[in-house]
């Protein structure tokens, strides 16, 4: 049966609407996934392959068991609790992988043992959690710092800048400033140790 033109336009108009309809929702949940998992894993992906080539000892393979684990952990991302640690995650995804290739490569003398190789990975991903916690409480302390403490830091740790010249700008002398800065690592010291024991560190 024709359609009249009548019924063509109102047809046309809603397959319009229909183009025009937003991604469903489901989409936009995959994307803010995606764009999640994509920057955790851009920020701990130099401590990922550290920890990999202190296990492997070619490059190649390295990238190759790294860039598998990245599949993985993706495909495995909606098992991930946010807040939690994403290095300790993506270090036992990997560290699975590693003890395959090494299985698959055990004639070659140069390879670990799965045995030592377990023992080597276990330390290293232990001093990468530490390392890990040790800049989140550092990055916490920072916060808790008042604005002078936290301002002077900022300039003296500016690139290309020395405590001398942040003393000209300040008016004060190069030695009041290493004493105050003395003061402020030692609070900020403090200030991580304490996290980290709570923490359980």
């Amino acid at each position: 049966m024709l359609m009249s033109s009548t019924n063509r336009s109102e047809w046309r108009r809603e397959q319009d609407v229909d183009d025009a309809a937003p991604d469903p929702p489901a989409a936009d949940d995959r994307r803010e996934a995606q764009a999640g998992f994509a920057a955790l894993l851009a920020r701990h992906h130099v401590a990922l392959m550290g920890f990999v080539l202190s296990l492997v000892p070619s490059w190649s393979d390295a990238e190759d068991i790294v860039q598998e684990a990245s599949a993985v952990m993706w495909r495995k991302f909606a098992e991930f609790e946010p807040g939690t640690n994403f290095l300790a995650w993506a270090c036992q995804i990997a560290r699975y992988l590693v003890m395959n290739h090494i299985r698959k490569r055990s004639r070659d003398a140069q390879i670990l043992t799965p045995e030592v190789a377990e023992t080597i990975g276990q330390e290293a991903k232990d001093d990468l959690e530490r390392l890990e916690a040790e800049r989140l409480a550092l990055q916490s302390c920072l916060e808790k710092l008042d604005g002078d403490s936290r301002a002077l830091l900022d300039r003296c740790y500016a690139p290309g800048i020395t405590v001398k010249q942040v003393a000209e700008s300040l008016r004060r002398t190069p030695n009041s400033i290493y004493k105050t800065l003395n003061r402020i690592r030692e609070a900020l010291l403090r200030c991580i140790q304490d996290n980290l024991v709570a923490e359980g560190m």
